[in-house]
Order: structure tokens, then sequence, then C-alpha cells
């Protein structure tokens, strides 16, 4: 059996503090919420390698959902503080390792995505990992959680190529939404904030994702 507590902290001091993560909570977060625990038990070797890590499928669409690499989970989440006491909304959750970093935050957290059983998936790895604070939700995401919203901040799990305009207009005043846009080399990882109800975004980063099929661009027809 791996030493997943050895393997987490040099996952933190390899990975995370060398991609410019400096948040104290945020890196104490990563420190503490056993990732291996979000992992199906094939994944469950690569819980801690610097990779998208797969954990589960979406049937309906025979779609793959991976966590995304600590690293980028990481920046990703600096880029989106304050976190504390925020109402978030998780898409494409998966089976909700960062819904579980977003709780030990001090967030209050709604974790969506598509499949009954990955839902069911995530509920017991957040109730293993004892990770209060979080709420899973079975929907089509870029419906999000009308009922739910407002929210201070919106994280996408992955790569979008329409812009999720449902979500930009479940976010409160001040909130921000942070995803990955686009593919291959031109991606990058986009915050977009509303002040005075106008969403206004910024290129945060350089960085690749796997497309969350739910967000695809539609095939266009010549004729």
């Amino acid at each position: 059996m791996p030493d997943f507590t050895n393997l987490r902290r040099r996952m933190v001091d390899n990975q995370i503090r060398t991609a410019d993560v400096t948040h104290r909570p945020l890196l104490a977060a990563m420190d503490e919420v056993p990732r291996e625990m979000f992992a199906p038990e094939a994944s469950k070797p690569f819980a801690y390698s610097d990779q998208h890590l797969l954990v589960g499928r979406i049937d309906a669409r025979s779609e793959n959902r991976y966590a995304l690499s600590p690293a980028l989970i990481a920046r990703m989440l600096q880029a989106v503080e304050p976190v504390q006491n925020a109402k978030v909304l998780h898409v494409a959750c998966g089976t909700g390792y960062a819904s579980a970093i977003f709780a030990k935050l001090g967030a209050d957290v709604v974790a969506l995505d598509e499949d009954p059983a990955l839902i069911a998936a995530a509920e017991h790895a957040l109730a293993e990992a004892r990770a209060l604070g979080v709420r899973t939700r079975v929907g089509m995401l870029p419906d999000g959680d009308t009922a739910g919203a407002p929210f201070d901040v919106i994280f996408i799990e992955g790569a979008y190529e329409v812009e999720p305009r449902s979500l930009l207009d479940q976010l409160s005043e001040g909130g921000r939404l942070l995803g990955v846009s686009g593919l291959g080399r031109a991606a990058q990882v986009m915050l977009q904030v509303k002040t005075e109800g106008v969403v206004t975004g910024r290129a945060v980063f350089d960085a690749s994702a796997p497309l969350i099929q739910a967000f695809a661009r539609k095939p266009e027809f010549a004729f």
C-alpha cells in the first residue's frame, strides 16, 4: 500500500508550491484532503501524480470525467480567493475532490454533475474524507443550479468551448466564474467577474484541460 500521506506532502512541496501557489490556507487544505479517497480503485496509485486523473464516466455521453491535476486546481483556486464563507457552485464535480478543497477553505459548496452514479461516488468520497459543507446535485451542467443561485464562485472543472451564459447569469454581484476556455495551445484559464450586473473577463494563465462535452461547440454544417 502506498504511503499516501507522504505522497500528498510531496505533491504540495514539489508540484503546488513550485507552481507559484503561496496562499497558506490553500496549501494546508491540499495537504489535508486525501485525494486518493476521490479516485476509483484503478486510479488510486496515480492520485498524487501531476496529471489529470480519470475519476468516472458519463455513460449517457460516453464521456470520461477527470479531476484536474493538483497544481492546476491549486492555481485556479488561488485565482478566485477569497472563498471563505462564499457560496460555490462546482460544475463537473466528478467525485468531488475540488469540492472538498473549497469546503476545507470555509466555502458552502454545491457539487454538480450529470450522472447519478458519479454523484453517488462523490457523496461516498466526501463522507469518507469528512468534507463538511458540500451538497451534491444531479443535473445538466449548462443549467447550473438556479434554485441555489446566486453564487459567489462558479468553478468549472474542465475546458469549455461555448461561453456558459446560463452560469454567468447565476453569479452574485462581485461573483467570479473560473474555467479553462478553449482547447490545445490556445487554451487559457479565464476569470470572469460580475460588476454592477456586467460580466468582464480576463485570462489568468495558459492551461489545458479535458473538454467537458456539455460545453463543446456544436458542429457546423456547410452546404
